[in-house]
């Protein structure tokens, strides 16, 4: 029975019960308490505990009425909070999410500690949000760009991050901005971008945004490949390529790919002196300078060299030493498997 006609028909049945009393006996009864005199209708007194029982019925029922309601609206919004939790872990997105009732709570705590990723992309829900999320993932995935004006999340988030990586592929003049704002975006966007600018730009453009960002080895080296390919008035000083060699950790062997990139285009004695310098700065270099200075043949400094080293050190380049030495000038580096 609804709350309105409960109350309806109450009423009536007071009504009806008062009437039919008041039909019978008309009088009035009289209740005295100290100096307090009240004197009510007989038909009044008898309606009077129907009319008490009504109104705590009524009390009763909107007091767990509105309890259930508040209840009902409680759960309605975890559940909605609980797809937008799940909206966010699709999205890598760490929640702050607060829930009311304990059932969900204790699911929201498993799913806080789980990594939802999605793998079917025929996924389909009802929820549209949820849907709009899975195109946006599957898009990114598959190297597409998503303004940010859509794909509303931080830098950081790896899902952005992809998402940016996508659009330094698409837009060189992206790439060049996320150089210059190289403070807002993570590693492997500025490390991307620095790629990508190395490949489309000038160097000239290029070696004007040296201070704005960290090299790593690989970003070091593909810089110095690319200085290589300069010609004198366009490539970097000897001083600015020990400065940028000095800031990473690079192998001999990367060290040696360089070289054989700058004989094309460097001076001998420039390349000779940059690499006796590094090996100057750092003893771990010798073998890099040595490799110089055999494809220069200038076999007297090797031999100054490896005099002062160890015996089992530098084998390849004694070798090639002693045959130089010989006579046998057929003899390289290559033949004698050092690459």
């Amino acid at each position: 029975m609804g709350l309105k006609k409960y109350i309806l028909g109450s009423i009536l049945l007071i009504l009806i019960i008062a009437g039919y009393t008041f039909s019978i006996e008309a009088g009035d009864y009289r209740v005295q308490i100290m100096d307090y005199v009240l004197i009510l209708p007989i038909a009044a007194w008898i309606v009077l505990p129907m009319v008490v029982l009504f109104i705590m019925t009524v009390l009763h029922i909107l007091f767990y009425g509105l309890k259930n309601y508040f209840s009902i609206k409680a759960i309605t919004k975890d559940s909605e909070a609980l797809t937008s939790l799940v909206n966010q872990k699709l999205l890598k997105e760490t929640s702050k999410l607060s829930f009311q009732n304990q059932n969900f709570k204790d699911v929201s705590a498993i799913l806080n500690q789980l990594d939802i990723d999605i793998t079917n992309s025929d996924f389909n829900s009802t929820n549209k949000e949820i849907n709009k999320t899975i195109d946006y993932i599957f898009s990114i995935k598959s190297g597409k760009y998503i303004s940010s004006k859509e794909l509303k999340l931080d830098n950081h988030n790896p899902i952005m991050e992809q998402n940016l990586l996508n659009k330094v592929t698409q837009d060189d003049d992206f790439a060049l901005e996320v150089i210059k704002k190289s403070s807002i975006y993570s590693k492997d966007i500025i490390k991307a971008g620095f790629l990508k600018t190395l490949e489309v730009k000038s160097f000239t453009t290029i070696k004007k945004l040296l201070d704005e960002v960290s090299l790593d080895e690989e970003m070091t080296v593909e810089l110095l490949k690319k200085d290589g390919e300069q010609l004198d008035q366009f490539a970097m000083t000897n001083d600015v390529i020990l400065k940028l060699i000095k800031k990473v950790n690079l192998t001999n062997q990367q060290l040696i790919i360089i070289a054989k990139n700058y004989k094309l285009l460097m001076a001998p004695d420039q390349i000779i002196k940059l690499y006796e310098d590094l090996s100057v700065e750092n003893e771990e270099y010798t073998t890099a300078y040595l490799f110089v200075l055999a494809e220069y043949e200038m076999v007297d400094k090797m031999r100054d060299i490896l005099d002062n080293s160890a015996q089992y050190e530098f084998i390849p380049f004694k070798a090639l030493v002693d045959l130089k030495d010989a006579g046998k000038n057929i003899y390289s580096l290559d033949t004698l498997c050092f690459k």
